[in-house]
């Protein structure tokens, strides 16, 4: 067995046993994969994938264990080049983050700020996607470090740390009718309510309490970024319920605002990374720069 040879098998994993792709990713053709995979299966004695109609469906049961160990030896091979980094004061490397369009879009921008003045060299890759996704990408060795909600602080091949708390944040027109009413969670289901997709910062938390009161409530419009909740709510399709970190100084404009965590409750951020992971010390200067970011804003 060689490092190519795993290094495939780690890229048709990622890549939903697309030899195609896989090979691309490695720069080979791809009739040079199939045969390094023919010689691998040759070597072991037993089949890795079961094939349909010469394509690769799926792991065997003895691939997936050799799946396993294959992810370890690239994981290795990954920490042995963050470790030679740490020895090296000029080699900043890069580091891959996963987070939501929430974290990326209004908590980040300064926190990279401030990391980037000490530490100009390191290149930065922001993956955005949902909890769920961000953890299969730890998982998968496609992102270093997710920043998202308590999904990733609940799984044992993750070290996980929370950050901070936040609210979800009601906001309408200053001449919405609403504010003329005993601000709470049932003054709103009298009105069309603007939120977040399910799986997007704990819309299914919001959607939970709105059913304690109305039972089979249903939000009116759904979206997955809370400018576009905002742009709407703005154009008078309803009130909207965000979260905390998307209002900004500006928005006090155009809405007023009641805060939520009283009854619906309080969500948190954390950031997380696979346990098996060597963090070098630039990556452990971000994390400490996020924390410190998060703890003044959220104190």
């Amino acid at each position: 067995m060689t490092i190519n040879q795993v290094k495939l098998l780690i890229e048709l994993y990622k890549n939903g046993l697309n030899l195609s792709i896989a090979s691309e990713k490695l720069n080979i053709v791809q009739s040079a994969g199939s045969r390094q995979l023919k010689l691998l299966e040759e070597e072991l004695g037993f089949p890795i994938f079961i094939r349909k109609a010469n394509r690769l469906a799926e792991f065997t049961q003895a691939g997936e264990q050799v799946l396993e160990q294959a992810k370890m030896i690239c994981l290795a091979e990954r920490n042995i080049k963050m470790l030679s980094d740490s020895f090296n004061p000029n080699m900043e490397g890069s580091i891959r983050l996963g987070t939501t369009h929430t974290q990326a879009r209004y908590i980040l921008p300064n926190v990279l700020m401030n990391y980037k003045t000490k530490h100009p060299q390191t290149k930065l890759h922001i993956e955005e996607s949902s909890p769920e996704n961000l953890y299969s990408f730890l998982q998968r060795d496609q992102i270093d470090i997710a920043i998202c909600s308590e999904l990733i602080s609940k799984q044992d091949d993750l070290v996980s740390q929370k950050a901070y708390e936040w609210e979800h944040v009601m906001i309408a027109p200053h001449n919405h009718p609403i504010w003329k009413r005993n601000l709470s969670i049932e003054s709103c289901v009298n009105y069309p309510i603007l939120s977040y997709i399910k799986g997007f910062t704990h819309s299914d938390k919001v959607l939970h309490a709105l059913r304690e009161v109305q039972p089979g409530f249903e939000f009116d419009i759904v979206a997955s970024d809370a400018d576009v909740i905002k742009t709407y709510v703005k154009n008078g399709f309803g009130i909207g319920i965000i979260a905390e970190m998307a209002l900004e100084d500006l928005d006090a404009k155009h809405f007023k605002t009641y805060r939520l965590g009283a009854e619906v409750g309080y969500s948190s951020t954390y950031y997380a990374y696979l346990k098996k992971r060597f963090l070098p010390s630039y990556m452990e200067a971000f994390l400490d720069t996020f924390i410190k970011a998060v703890s003044h804003k959220f104190h």
